[in-house]
């Protein structure tokens, strides 16, 4: 019995992160913070994160954004650094270099959150996937940053819906775990 209720509460904590994602929209921003994930050892974007670059240059053509942060780590397999990856990808499409900041230290979500905050935007998009976005948002929040929305691409996989569980588990993680920078330097 305690079992099928903890799956049910599971169940609806998941729709909720799912319901939270998939409402998102967009509020004009300084900045949209491209989240990376992972590239080809020939370094080019794989698509989930193609999604998100030009769901990115859509926010910056329109005018959503001035500016696009582009996060990611370097792969410890194949030593791609995806931030790098993701502003070439920009600059190919048409993003003028100066309109790019690049975060190859961001190696998950709180660690891009921290460096989004320490550029003092005025405002920020998120840019991930549907799953993704709660978290996201919640981390750029507690680290200090304001006016913070989401976008995300409009392609579904089904993969996603593992990534969405991992999501439901990673976000009371981040509230019970995540600490915010000190204000007054101490």
């Amino acid at each position: 019995m305690a079992f099928c209720v903890l799956g049910l509460l599971l169940t609806a904590w998941c729709g909720a992160v799912a319901w939270y994602g998939v409402r998102s929209s967009v509020q004009p921003a300084e900045m949209a913070v491209i989240f990376g994930t992972a590239v080809t050892d020939q370094g080019v974007p794989r698509p989930a994160l193609q999604d998100r670059l030009e769901t990115g240059l859509n926010l910056w053509k329109e005018h959503h954004v001035r500016t696009l942060m582009v996060s990611g780590a370097v792969e410890t397999e194949n030593h791609q650094d995806e931030a790098e990856i993701m502003a070439h990808w920009l600059e190919a499409h048409g993003v003028p270099a100066s309109d790019i900041i690049v975060d190859s230290q961001g190696n998950n979500t709180w660690l891009t959150a921290l460096h989004v905050a320490e550029e003092s935007p005025d405002g920020a998009v998120v840019v991930s996937q549907w799953f993704h976005i709660m978290r996201a948002e919640w981390a750029l929040r507690h680290a200090g940053v304001n006016r913070v929305s989401g976008a995300y691409p409009a392609r579904f996989r089904v993969p996603e819906l593992w990534y969405l569980l991992r999501e439901a588990v990673a976000l009371p993680v981040y509230v019970l775990t995540k600490t915010p920078p000190s204000r007054d330097g101490v």
